[in-house]
């Protein structure tokens, strides 16, 4: 009764987040037939953080509306400039992991030469940049829920695209697949997802790469399976991490996206050198 109505906003945050972040991952990795795309690796992460760096610049007060719209229209950008770079090349996974760093660095290079300006408001993209879930209230911890919700429900509805695509565009074509149309759809359901979790607890690593393979693992094959797995792993994964910025540095609160770090990094380091 004391402590639950401080940290259920936080809990929802990012319990929201880590749903909305894999959901961003399973989209990409069955748009693109990658096993490594992810949110990060495509650049979706760098283009929201400069979408956000760029709306508390352009506006002098902006709102909590204003720097989620900002922030989802970077990450819906990048993602636009890898897919319109990779577009007539049927998208092989080197061209987009290229294509993917290269939209990362640019955004990196601006973010940081407006860092280096020295403004007062540098400090306020500072803290968010680090990952937090501590200052979201119950309005915004609902909002992003209820955001996470609708972009299932609408990865749901794209379940036929996702079973098709990863078989290539040139079966994708030859089954009636609309290509441009499922291309546009799906960039723009990851763009969003992204968005949406990254105004709120910040650009996050590694939870859209490693929820998508863990919900394989455990034998969700199918689309619709595979996105819920995916969406309720990564929910559970940043819980994990949420308690573990709490309480490891106790009483001063640790980045969040350190910690989804710390639990995401060594499993993939395991994955890769795994011998069958």
């Amino acid at each position: 009764a004391a402590f639950l109505p401080m940290r259920l906003p936080r809990l929802i945050a990012a319990a929201a987040a880590g749903a909305a972040l894999a959901l961003a991952g399973a989209v990409l990795q069955r748009l693109t037939a990658n096993p490594i795309a992810s949110p990060e690796v495509l650049g979706v992460s760098g283009g929201a953080a400069l979408g956000y760096a760029g709306t508390v610049f352009a506006v002098a007060a902006p709102t909590t509306v204003m720097l989620g719209a900002g922030s989802m229209l970077g990450g819906a950008l990048a993602l636009g400039l890898v897919a319109l770079f990779t577009a007539r090349r049927d998208m092989p996974a080197e061209r987009v992991l290229l294509a993917g760093i290269a939209v990362s660095a640019f955004a990196s290079a601006v973010l940081a030469a407006i860092m280096a300006a020295g403004d007062a408001r540098s400090w306020q993209i500072l803290g968010w940049l680090s990952g937090s879930s501590s200052a979201v209230g119950m309005g915004a911890a609902l909002g992003l829920a209820g955001m996470a919700l609708a972009l299932w429900v609408a990865a749901l509805g794209t379940r036929r695209w996702l079973a098709v695509l990863p078989l290539g565009y040139g079966v994708a074509g030859g089954l009636g697949l609309p290509l441009r149309r499922a291309r546009l759809v799906l960039i723009a359901l990851a763009g969003l997802a992204t968005g949406a979790a990254t105004i709120l607890v910040g650009p996050l690593s590694f939870v859209g790469l490693i929820a998508p393979h863990l919900a394989r693992r455990m034998g969700l094959a199918r689309p619709g399976d595979a996105v819920t797995g995916a969406a309720l792993i990564g929910a559970l994964l940043m819980l994990a991490a949420d308690f573990g910025a709490r309480m490891a540095g106790f009483p001063y609160e640790l980045p969040l996206g350190l910690f989804a770090s710390l639990i995401g990094a060594p499993w993939l380091i395991w994955l890769m050198m795994r011998r069958r």
